[in-house]
């Protein structure tokens, strides 16, 4: 179920996680409350509105976006302070399906803002009971977030595990790499058992995808492109061949979707609909 209606909401708490990340925390009571996977459009009166995935949620009705500063509204929403006021639209679009059994082998695979869909996802788990393994990849250890948030895992039998391509933290190497050492320790009977949710580079998300497919392992990633509307008439988030918009048929996409779709990894579009490639 989703929500397209503007409420204006007053941010009440603002978490520094990294440089150039922040988390921006509000409340906003709504009958259909997000689920882990989900975004949400955010207005910056006189600037713009832009997709967000949702990042966090709580029964009170708070919710968490994680926002990298990267553009003019990144930007300004990294300008706001406690007490001002953004405009939220959803939650839109779909959502990670949680396994019904507990005995499945969960890994969430996260580099970078990618991590945000999976802290939420996570903390859903971890409500639900669940056993699973984090791993988030980024380029130096300055990059890594929800830090503090992820130490306690350790200390509650699940399993986190950090890579950097510097090997300034954690492991030295990528988020991929380290998925397949996990896997390499697997039967084949874990491996058939496993289930992986990923979101963030495209490439990693591709590379990840291939080992998915070689393995027979179920997969779903969360995909990013770029948003006017967030509800299916701007067509600037359509999937080539399939002509699936990630807005309204996503963002999650299984492994069977995502090995159709000639765009993925490949190919994304700009804000005039041409296509570009990814890097």
């Amino acid at each position: 179920m989703t929500d397209n209606i503007v409420h204006s909401v007053e941010i009440s708490r603002i978490i520094n996680e990294c440089k150039g990340v922040k988390t921006i925390i509000f409340n906003n009571k709504i009958a259909n409350p997000p689920k882990p996977g989900q975004f949400t459009m955010i207005w910056v009166p006189g600037v713009d509105e832009i997709p967000m995935s949702i990042s966090s949620y709580h029964e009170s009705g708070d919710w968490g976006i994680t926002v990298k500063n990267v553009g003019e509204c990144t930007n300004k929403l990294h300008k706001l302070k406690i007490g001002d006021y953004i405009g939220v639209r959803g939650p839109l679009g779909n959502f990670f399906s949680i396994p019904k059994e507990k005995s499945k082998n969960i890994v969430l695979i996260g580099g970078g803002i990618g991590m945000a869909p999976l802290r939420f996802l996570s903390s859903e788990l971890k409500r639900l009971d669940y056993k699973f393994t984090v791993v988030q990849g980024a380029k130096v250890q300055d990059d890594l977030i929800y830090m503090d948030e992820f130490f306690d895992y350790n200390n509650n039998d699940l399993e986190y595990r950090y890579c950097t391509d510097d090997g300034s933290y954690g492991e030295q190497g990528l988020a991929t790499d380290i998925f397949e050492r996990i896997i390499k320790a697997f039967n084949e009977n874990d491996t058939k058992n496993t289930i992986v949710y990923a979101c963030g580079p495209e490439v990693m998300m591709y590379k990840l995808l291939n080992i998915c497919l070689k393995r027979n392992i179920e997969m779903y990633a969360s995909l990013e492109r770029i948003m006017r509307c967030g509800c299916g008439l701007c067509g600037l988030c359509a999937l080539d061949p399939l002509g699936l918009l990630v807005c309204t048929d996503g963002p999650i996409f299984d492994a069977d979707i995502l090995k159709k779709l000639d765009d993925f990894g490949n190919y994304k579009r700009d804000f005039t609909g041409k296509k570009i490639p990814i890097k």
